[in-house]
């Protein structure tokens, strides 16, 4: 009876666990054939457009007097933003992509900078210019129209500067004549923790000036890549709570085996480091020191730390000294990572020693895991999502772009790891439960005390 009494939920979960699988894998094709659905449609919004490539007179620094349009700027260097043909950005796939300034001659360099643009226009008679926003600049900036602040993103009030997600934007300039002169000031500043990327700084895809019709056009397309670029950072963080309630759900049958609760405390710290992208890109929720808090100081090392517990009790190893010492790890890498405070050798060296205690689990796994043929994949797949920056620094890929649209390695791992992990998290609790009931459950070896 007791052995009936756990098979008929344990059907019930394992239909549960695919219905999680296939629903991510539906949402995240649906999402990618419409975002494909959506790009045709740049076609024909060519027309009554023009971007703004420059040259750009450019000049770091900050003063309020270069947005003033009688300002001489001539003795500042000229930058060109004309993207190569089919340019793109690495993340999203946004077009028109130009490479920062750190790039173009000034590694290293940090703070603020200027780019002023004088510009005249001539329109069908009734229409006036609208300015579309640039869609990708590093990492702050606001817009000066003939010496009048008309929009941006950031508070430059605050020093330094609160940086935000950058998000498409659609400025009015305030003309109203079809034809005029003006100059555009656009004053960027990008923050010391963003310098080390080898192309940021500054403006990456040029600002447009177009007509109205047009240019809310061309602001609907850009809002629709800006949404599907992140989309499944959203759709994947609720599967991942999911999995986490259905790993709690599993505990009720065998309510002794750590691993279950250590995976979902693991899923549900990953759920919500994913979370802050598409909050930080589509909303001005957090700021940019908040997401760095947030995802590198706290919850990526969590995440890491949960899932070597939890890969250590798969391999029959329960050493309070080495939980202790990732644990302590875990804090170094992350209290390393915060903002104003960062130390790159600590954190270097704290995920390299916590990637080599994850390989040995592996190794464990293989030698003394049950399931071992279930959890070793099931393991492997999550450390690809737990340590990104190191897979990149082999060399690997960290984002590929199917339709156009940015997806990364990161994504990839979860799409493939929630519906794994859901039916290993189902046969490791049905094995368990069944030795519990015919009293055969003996305890794990104890390794290393």
């Amino acid at each position: 009876m007791h052995h009936k009494s756990w098979m008929a939920p344990s059907s019930r979960r394992h239909s549960v666990a695919g219905r999680i699988g296939w629903a991510l894998v539906s949402l995240v094709l649906a999402c990618i054939w419409m975002h494909a659905a959506h790009a045709a449609t740049e076609l024909v919004l060519a027309r009554a457009e023009m971007p703004l490539n420059g040259p750009w007179a450019f000049r770091f620094g900050n003063d309020a007097r270069w947005a003033l349009p009688a300002f001489d700027d001539r003795d500042w260097e000229r930058v060109d933003l004309t993207p190569a043909p089919g340019a793109h950005d690495g993340d999203v796939g946004l077009p028109g992509y130009v490479p920062g300034w750190t790039s173009r001659g000034h590694s290293g360099q940090w703070g603020h900078a200027w780019y002023r643009l004088r510009i005249r226009w001539t329109m069908p008679e009734g229409s006036a210019p609208v300015l579309i926003g640039p869609t990708l600049v590093d990492s702050a900036y606001e817009v000066y129209w003939s010496g009048r602040k008309i929009g941006g993103i950031g508070t430059f009030s605050e020093t330094p500067p609160r940086v935000f997600g950058i998000r498409p934007q659609l400025i009015p300039l305030g003309e109203t004549a079809s034809a005029g002169e003006g100059v555009l000031a656009i004053h960027v500043y990008l923050p010391r923790e963003s310098v080390n990327d080898t192309e940021a700084g500054g403006i990456h895809v040029a600002p447009i000036l177009a007509e109205p019709t047009a240019a809310a056009a061309r602001y609907q397309v850009q809002w629709w890549q800006t949404f599907w670029g992140y989309v499944v950072d959203l759709l994947e963080p609720l599967a991942l709570l999911a999995l986490a309630l259905f790993a709690l759900a599993l505990r009720r049958f065998a309510r002794k085996e750590p691993f279950l609760l250590l995976a979902a405390g693991a899923v549900s710290a990953i759920a919500a480091s994913r979370l802050n992208q598409p909050l930080f890109y589509w909303t001005e929720a957090e700021s940019l020191q908040a997401i760095i808090v947030a995802r590198y100081v706290v919850l990526n090392p969590l995440a890491i730390v949960l899932w070597l517990l939890a890969g250590y009790r798969l391999a029959g190893v329960r050493e309070r000294r080495l939980d202790i010492a990732t644990g302590l790890l875990g804090m170094a890498a992350g209290l390393a990572a915060l903002p104003g405070f960062e130390f790159p050798l600590i954190q270097t060296g704290a995920r390299a020693i916590l990637l080599l205690l994850f390989c040995l689990s592996c190794v464990g796994i293989v030698r003394y895991g049950r399931l071992r043929l279930l959890a070793l994949p099931t393991t492997l797949i999550m450390g690809v999502a737990l340590f990104p920056g190191e897979l990149s620094a082999l060399g690997l890929p960290g984002i590929w772009f199917p339709f156009g649209v940015g997806v990364s390695r990161t994504q990839y791992a979860l799409a493939l790891e929630i519906p794994l992990l859901a039916w290993f998290m189902y046969q490791h609790a049905s094995t368990i439960a069944a030795a519990t009931s015919a009293g055969q459950l003996g305890a794990p070896p104890r390794r290393g005390s």
